[in-house]
């Protein structure tokens, strides 16, 4: 019969010693004499017995992650966040506290998203979560930040040529296909096929992904990309590209909307008098979109799993910090169909 793996509890009790003074041995920074902490190291290692790392984090100092997110949308951006804080509510019990600093692309500025990142610089916080943030001079940020010890993380974007540690992203080249996909397949047995994309912003990589991916995906299932529409992830824009659109290319079949700022062209469906008829793609899932979904004027919407991202980026932060697990990267959430059949699964 295989014999009983010995507990913190069995060492505690066998060396006279207190639970907190087994956790502290395993930390080489702790306060404990160095007889004590051989000791207790050395009949650890007789028994074989190994600390589990977060409840090891009871004895020590509290760790730190600040998140910042400078976004632009914000319903997909409130679900990353909301997945960040579900898992910090998880872990919070293992002395981990969390800084949220949310910024809107728009009313706040790049100086100010400086800032905040400066702030967590300054109090030397043991990790970073930056949301939202593609261009350039985050980069010498991410660096400043990683040459002080301070572990990054990226959500939504890689940033591959900085020192983040790792990303947690959507597949975006996926994304795209799927899309393709979609169309081609609400577009089967139609003659016209003309289709249009509307997309955020084009200077984001994930847009330009995004583009890319669908533009290979409408070669191969064989339809035609009349005009690729930016709307700069700004509402107003997105409602003036989708009245350019319609002006100029009147006998559009398809749309696909690679980003979360579809209501306008929802609304401007809603105006026409084959708004239903059109086959549309949309992206993401949240209350407002919901009637469009149920009422037939988008066919079906592509959800990224913001939540999932957040959750991921903050979990497996938590775990490089405390038991050095290093994720593969980047991390991928699945992206998913969305339809009215299969909507409440997502409300």
């Amino acid at each position: 019969m295989p014999q009983r793996r010995k507990t913190i509890y069995d060492l505690a009790s066998e060396l006279n010693v207190s639970i907190a003074a087994i956790s502290r041995a395993f930390n080489p920074n702790s306060k404990l004499s160095k007889e004590k902490r051989e000791l207790i190291l050395a009949t650890a290692e007789k028994y074989g017995y190994k600390p589990n790392k977060m409840a090891s984090r009871l004895s020590m100092d509290t760790f730190t992650i600040g998140v910042l997110n400078f976004s632009y949308i914000k319903p997909f951006y409130s679900e990353i966040i909301d997945g960040v804080m579900a898992a910090y509510n998880d872990l919070k019990d293992y002395k981990i506290d969390c800084d949220l600093h949310n910024l809107q692309r728009g009313e706040n500025t790049k100086e100010e998203a400086i800032e905040v990142l400066n702030y967590f610089l300054e109090k030397k916080y043991n990790g970073v979560i930056i949301i939202g943030i593609y261009e350039g001079w985050i980069i010498d940020k991410i660096n400043q930040l990683s040459d002080n010890g301070i572990k990054v993380v990226t959500v939504q974007y890689d940033l591959s040529n900085s020192k983040r540690v790792f990303s947690s992203l959507s597949n975006y080249n996926v994304i795209g296909d799927m899309a393709a996909q979609l169309c081609s397949m609400l577009l089967r047995g139609v003659t016209n096929r003309k289709t249009v994309m509307f997309t955020g912003n084009k200077v984001s990589p994930i847009h330009q992904m995004l583009i890319e991916a669908f533009c290979r995906g409408a070669k191969k299932y064989n339809f035609d990309i009349v005009e690729i529409y930016d709307t700069q992830d700004n509402p107003k824009v997105a409602t003036e590209a989708v009245a350019k659109a319609f002006s100029e290319h009147p006998d559009i079949a398809a749309i696909y909307a690679s980003s979360a700022n579809s209501l306008p062209i929802c609304r401007y469906l809603e105006t026409i008098e084959n708004g239903k008829q059109l086959a549309f793609v949309a992206s993401d899932v949240f209350p407002d979109l919901y009637p469009y979904i149920e009422n037939g004027y988008i066919d079906a919407t592509i959800y990224q799993e913001p939540y999932k991202m957040g959750y991921v980026a903050f979990d497996k932060l938590y775990h490089l910090l405390v038991d050095c697990e290093m994720p593969a990267r980047p991390l991928m959430s699945t992206p998913r169909v969305v339809m009215s059949a299969n909507l409440s699964d997502y409300r």
